[in-house]
């Protein structure tokens, strides 16, 4: 009896471990995701507040296409913010596009926290490579 409770705690404690693993590379990946998101349609943001020269118009329709696609649960409240533009009816000083670029701005280095801060936990103290983060996790999880 003492060794079937032992194996069944035994297999509950593997379970359960690699579970945790699992999930924090889930969230990990996600929160990665969202980063290099942003990151790569911050031009377009710029764009669309005026801070940077280009088509507005095109800027939202590129943001747009992009953000609308996304399954991402990191990226919600910038979809919600982003939803919240009129298309036909904005400008360069539309409070709502200036609101998603604050929420950008700030979602961005929050993000960059966290994901620093999970290396972190892990004793990684270099400057972190995003574009190699997951391979460095896997490797730092061996």
């Amino acid at each position: 009896m003492k060794n079937i409770i032992f194996l069944i705690f035994s297999i509950i404690l593997v379970c359960c471990g690699t579970t945790q693993k699992g999930n924090e590379r889930e969230i990990l990946e996600q929160k990665l995701e969202a980063f290099q998101f942003l990151s790569k349609y911050h031009h377009q943001l710029h764009v669309m507040i005026g801070e940077e020269e280009g088509n507005i118009k095109k800027a939202y329709d590129e943001f747009y296409s992009a953000i609308i696609t996304k399954k991402n649960i990191e990226l919600i409240p910038i979809k919600d913010a982003f939803s919240r533009i009129e298309p036909n009816d904005f400008n360069s000083n539309s409070e709502s596009v200036q609101r998603l670029d604050y929420l950008v701005d700030y979602y961005q280095s929050g993000l960059s926290m966290q994901i620093e801060g999970v290396f972190r936990g892990h004793g990684y103290l270099e400057v972190l490579d995003i574009d190699a983060a997951l391979e460095i996790y896997d490797r730092i999880l061996r």
